[in-house]
């Protein structure tokens, strides 16, 4: 599973240190990495744990118990891909 730019305490801590440096507000450094760093990030925003979790809880379950090799983006949209 690959779950993007959530909001943890990890990402709480870099977007902390980018506000500092920049002379901004966490708000301000949030926006800033997500229009330089993630532009294709579909919904705009730092995903919330309550919406990685139930994925996890689904592949850990028996209900999955067929899927082998599998690659879950959790991620908002944030991987740019060519509509054809």
């Amino acid at each position: 599973m690959a779950p993007a730019f959530i909001e943890t305490p990890m990402t709480d801590g870099m977007m902390e240190k980018r506000a500092e440096a920049e002379g901004g507000s966490v708000k301000d450094a949030v926006d800033g990495f997500l229009k330089e760093e993630r532009p294709f990030l579909t919904l705009e925003r730092r995903g919330q744990p309550e919406e990685v979790a139930p994925v996890i809880a689904c592949l850990a379950s028996q209900r999955a118990s067929f899927v082998t090799g599998a690659y879950y983006r959790v991620d908002g949209g944030s991987v740019g891909s060519v509509d054809i």
